[in-house]
């Protein structure tokens, strides 16, 4: 008489109390829904550390190309200065020489053999 008492206890249900009607299905959507999560942060995480390098390389070119300009203006300004003489110590001789400077455009015509005035 006890097995039959267990036996009815094991199919009465309260009410809102109802057993999972596909064990399959339910696995399923849980596997699915943790992979979906998983690719979500993947992609999201893809993006910012590609946003973080792209803006890492565009800082670090602006700083190289600004540096090349600043190097790039002082020589202009150097090449560019008035003839005027210099002294320099020669470490051979012990000697100090005269030395002409002269600006490149200058310089140049003088090579190519334009002496005409500008």
């Amino acid at each position: 008489m006890s097995e039959h008492h267990d036996h009815e206890h094991e199919h009465r249900h309260e009410a809102g109390d109802t057993e999972d009607p596909s064990g399959i299905a339910t696995w399923a959507i849980g596997i699915g829904g943790s992979f979906l999560m998983i690719a979500t942060v993947a992609l999201a995480s893809g993006i910012f550390f590609r946003a973080e390098s792209w803006e890492a390389r565009i800082k670090h070119v602006d700083v190289r190309y600004e540096q090349r300009d600043m190097v790039r203006a002082a020589q202009h300004a150097v090449l560019s200065e008035s003839a005027h003489w210099i002294k320099e110590h020669d470490p051979a001789s012990g000697q100090v020489v005269d030395r002409l400077v002269i600006p490149i455009d200058q310089a140049m015509n003088i090579v190519a053999g334009n002496t005409e005035p500008n």
